[in-house]
């Protein structure tokens, strides 16, 4: 069963809801994945940045500790040298010097120590460097630095970390040292205040971690004071110097009066802590103890939730005027158009080849019209050659079958017991109709007027089998229900086409004006006795190549000397007019009826012939003009008795 065809339009609506749909899933999708790489982006930078600030902090914290603690030492308002040496060798300190700004040293606590040069010491040239360079500039303010890791005192013995600071009335400087633990403790408790009043966002927060994994700073709920911190791994990572996921940045930081290189490393990603998702940077500070810098994934990606939410509905505004803006200009470009060619073909198609396609908005439809229009132009020619051809072959057929016919009147001159006269005309050249007449000895006349069910050459074709079949089975001295009854059964065999004939036979006597009859459901004549018409209602049998097994009885008629009997098919009573009215059995039998005007006789063959063109008169006067919609036959004897 074939399928229903579904409109254009409504196929044109899918694909491109189907599009315009695929198009905003996408955009949804790029956006929603831009959004969400550029908050995981941002989360990143800004615990990053946290750890920078933070670092920072703390070590310009511990900066300032160490320029309170040596302006404590050395009173530099009012620095006595020589005070200042005594102090040292009574409370025996051999990890102070004062030293010019070349680091040449000038008061120690042992005196075997002055004259030589602190850059000595592991790191601190670089310090020196830098602070003569910023002296250099005419900064005479007070600056201070020291050192990132523990470094060897001059008496070689303590590793220390120092803290060097200008002295700007005496243009020198103090070089100061701080045993490990001691420094630890002081950059524990700078790192304390700092990391306790720094927060990331609104949830996010920063956990100082020893060097033991021992949690300093408790701004969480979920953490407790000196409780061990989770995810140590990192740390092991960050004091793993071949560590693969660690990165390692140079950064610039200030500090008071100048500023100092130095490298980061840490170690990034997302995790979760105590049972929470969390953006986390872990980095070191002085070798000393560990940051966590941690933010909140759900508050990093708030702001994409409520972005997508704003997308979505611009989006959904957006595509969908897209789609109908779309929709209305396909369907007044193409589908308006395709139905206008539409109807035109509809036109073409039912027979209209005068109809023209005028649809020439574009480039393409303009050359779908043109060759549309000279398609049809080619198919009238084709029609017109076709139709020339056929009315050539149907004239020849028309002139086959009407030499097939008996047509030289009178048939018999000889002959004084009857007059005979027959016509057909075909409604379509070659019609199905036909008549028949023969003499069978010498005082029988056989006569027969028959109708094919089909019309033109396949009605012909068929009319000149049954004509030939009964011609030969009469002819044989067969009685006429035997014809019929054995020519039914030829014209069965091979009928594929399932064609039928209805025919009416007649043998009748010249002698005696007996006419022995068969009837094949064909139309009643009329018989016309004294000027008065009735129809001859015999008992019909039913058409021939219809039923095989069909057999036929024989009736008869009895003609009076003068009695006119008037064969037709049914192209006489059934001829219509304009309003689709028939001749009808009634007009056939009123006109027939003539009484004692009867028709002047034909020359030759006498009132046989004169009551057939009264009867073409008469239907002719009937359908005034109307096409003539079947074949009109008919056949007319007039018995005048024996010789």
């Amino acid at each position: 069963m074939e399928k229903p065809k579904k409109k254009l339009s409504r196929i044109i609506t899918v694909k491109l809801l189907i599009a315009v749909f695929t198009a905003f899933v996408v955009s949804f999708v790029l956006t929603l994945v831009i959004l969400y790489r550029s908050a995981v982006n941002k989360a990143y930078d800004l615990v990053k940045q946290n750890a920078i600030d933070v670092t920072e902090d703390i070590v310009e914290k511990t900066r300032e500790y160490f320029f309170q603690v040596t302006s404590m030492l050395t009173d530099l308002n009012s620095l006595n040298l020589e005070v200042f040496r005594d102090n040292l060798v009574e409370q025996q300190i051999d990890t102070t010097y004062i030293t010019d700004f070349n680091g040449n040293v000038i008061v120690a606590g042992f005196p075997e120590y002055e004259g030589r040069n602190v850059r000595e010491m592991e790191g601190l040239p670089k310090m020196l460097d830098e602070l003569n360079e910023l002296w250099a500039t005419g900064d005479y303010t007070t600056l201070v630095d020291m050192t990132d890791k523990p470094v060897l005192s001059l008496n070689g013995v303590s590793n220390l970390y120092y803290a060097i600071m200008t002295l700007p009335n005496y243009q020198g400087l103090i070089v100061f040292g701080v045993k490990p633990e001691e420094f630890d403790q002081i950059i524990v408790s700078q790192g304390q205040f700092v990391v306790s009043n720094r927060h990331i966002g609104r949830e996010g927060f920063n956990v100082l971690v020893g060097k033991d994994r021992k949690v300093f700073t408790s701004p969480n709920d979920d953490l407790a004071y000196n409780s061990e911190m989770i995810h140590g791994e990192y740390m092991d990572e960050l004091d793993n110097p071949n560590s693969e996921v660690t990165v390692t940045e140079s950064r610039h930081h200030s500090r008071n009066n100048g500023g100092a290189e130095y490298d980061m490393t840490y170690v990034s990603g997302k995790e979760d802590f105590w049972g929470k998702d969390y953006y986390y940077l872990v980095t070191t500070v002085k070798d000393v103890f560990y940051v966590y810098s941690l933010y909140p994934v759900n508050e990093a990606v708030e702001w994409v939730n409520t972005t997508m939410i704003f997308v979505i509905i611009i989006e959904v505004f957006i595509f969908s005027v897209l789609f109908f803006a779309v929709r209305i200009q396909i369907g007044r470009t193409v589908v308006k158009k395709l139905k206008a060619v539409n109807n035109s073909l509809t036109e073409i198609t039912n027979g209209n080849l005068e109809e023209k396609v005028e649809v020439r908005d574009t480039m393409e439809f303009d050359d779908l019209s043109t060759d549309i229009n000279a398609t049809v132009d080619k198919l009238k020619e084709y029609i017109a050659e076709a139709e020339a051809r056929i009315d050539a072959d149907l004239e020849v057929a028309k002139a086959i079958q009407s030499s097939a016919l008996p047509n030289i009147f009178p048939p018999y001159p000889d002959r004084k017991e009857f007059e005979l006269f027959a016509s057909m005309n075909a409604a379509k050249q070659v019609g199905g109709d036909f008549y028949d007449f023969y003499m069978l000895g010498n005082d029988t006349l056989g006569f027969l007027i028959a109708d094919v069910s089909g019309k033109s050459i396949p009605g012909a074709m068929f009319m000149m089998t049954a004509k030939t079949v009964i011609k030969s089975l009469a002819e044989s001295g067969l009685p006429p229900a035997e014809v019929f009854t054995q020519a039914n059964r030829k014209l069965c065999e091979g009928n594929d086409a399932e064609m039928f004939v209805t025919a009416w036979m007649g043998f009748l006597d010249l002698n005696t004006g007996l006419v022995r009859v068969a009837n094949a459901g064909h139309n009643s004549p009329v018989l016309i006795s004294g000027g008065k018409a009735e129809f001859v209602r015999l008992k019909a049998g039913f058409v021939l190549a219809g039923m095989e097994r069909q057999k036929y009885k024989e009736q008869s008629v009895q003609l009076k000397k003068g009695d006119i009997l008037f064969l037709y098919t049914d192209g006489v009573t059934e001829a219509m007019d304009k309003n689709g009215k028939l001749y009808g059995d009634d007009s056939l039998k009123e006109l027939l009826s003539y009484g004692d005007n009867a028709p002047a006789p034909a020359a030759e063959n006498g009132m046989a012939e004169a009551i057939c063109e009264r009867v073409i008169k008469g239907v002719s006067e009937h359908t005034a003009g109307a096409e003539q919609s079947d074949d009109i036959t008919m056949l007319c004897i007039r018995y005048l008795g024996p010789n």
